[in-house]
């Protein structure tokens, strides 16, 4: 732009001798040239100076996007941080929560294992509260019947069980058959109990009078034998308990029936097997205590049945073993 500006007066001078119009003329188009190249400059500079600024202000929003990307990995490092150490709390709270469940589990499993021991003695011994009762009630009957027999010499009123009375002539000794039926009923209420304790089915046993003097207790086999000739183990427990209650009665004799239950129809055979099955509890009970000079052992095959045996059913309630108790007089 400045070599045009210097030609145009290079011109002015050549024409200086020019007429006053053309002069007037050419000074007008150098003015206009020179306000359009002072313009240019102008322009131009101030496009240099935005460029400068632009190139400026680009690098200050480079620097500040770098610190802000700087502070945001710096702030996703610490969340980062703070998310692995959530879930490691989480897992080990996680841990912690498992165990107790774990624990919890155990321990309630074993309150109610204890609550269902605990409900089973107290059903145990409701069993056996009301069994004393009934052995009281029972006592209490025979005692009432022994007293109803019995009169005073001279006539007069019985006198109460268990009242003193001043003069000993007025209550003579029980008789024999009294007594006996006084022991009776004891031994009757003492194996009630026993067999009630012993956690038998309610009707694979009977405890009951059979006559005068003699006490009748049926134990179905199963009760004694698994296989129907040898005394199981829990047979043995059972007769081994049965012998520590009856040793206190030595006077007592006892009579062992066997039966069996008519399936096969030899009558020889089934003889046999019956009285195999009573020598078998006999040795038992001689093997715990009591005296075998007072114990009779036979068998009755099948011709003393208590159910039909021509079903299962009575077959079972047949195959059993009598055991009758005397007490003499």
């Amino acid at each position: 732009m400045k070599n045009l500006i210097a030609t145009l007066l290079l011109a002015a001078l050549f024409f200086s001798c020019v007429p006053r119009n053309q002069y007037e003329s050419i000074v007008t188009e150098r003015n206009y040239y020179r306000n359009q190249s002072a313009l240019a400059d102008s322009l131009a500079d101030q496009r240099a100076i935005s460029s400068y600024d632009e190139v400026d202000l680009t690098g200050s929003e480079l620097t500040q996007r770098i610190r802000q990307v700087e502070a945001l990995t710096a702030t996703n490092v610490s969340l980062n941080k703070s998310y692995q150490d959530l879930e490691a709390r989480y897992n080990e709270l996680l841990g912690q929560s498992q165990s107790m469940l774990s624990e919890n589990g155990t321990e309630v499993t074993g309150l109610q294992q204890s609550l269902a021991e605990r409900s089973a003695q107290v059903s145990a011994r409701e069993q056996e509260l009301r069994q004393l009762e009934l052995d009281l009630q029972a006592r209490q009957e025979a005692i009432e019947r022994i007293e109803g027999d019995y009169t005073p010499a001279g006539g007069g009123q019985p006198v109460s069980y268990g009242t003193v009375s001043r003069d000993p002539g007025l209550r003579p000794p029980l008789s024999g058959s009294q007594n006996a039926a006084l022991k009776l009923n004891t031994i009757q209420n003492d194996l009630n109990q026993l067999l009630a304790n012993a956690g038998l089915p309610g009707k694979s046993y009977i405890v009951a009078p059979a006559g005068n003097n003699r006490l009748q207790v049926s134990l179905a086999e199963g009760n004694l034998s698994t296989d129907g000739f040898t005394v199981s183990q829990a047979g043995q427990q059972l007769l081994r308990r049965m012998a520590m209650t009856l040793r206190n009665y030595p006077s007592v004799e006892y009579t062992i029936i066997g039966h069996a239950d008519g399936a096969n129809p030899n009558a020889l055979r089934a003889y046999e097997d019956s009285t195999d099955k009573a020598i078998n509890v006999a040795q038992q009970l001689v093997n715990y205590g009591l005296d075998p000079a007072k114990i009779t052992a036979g068998g009755k095959g099948f011709y003393s049945p208590v159910a039909d045996s021509s079903t299962p059913t009575g077959q079972a309630a047949n195959r059993r073993m009598d055991i009758l108790l005397t007490v003499p007089e």
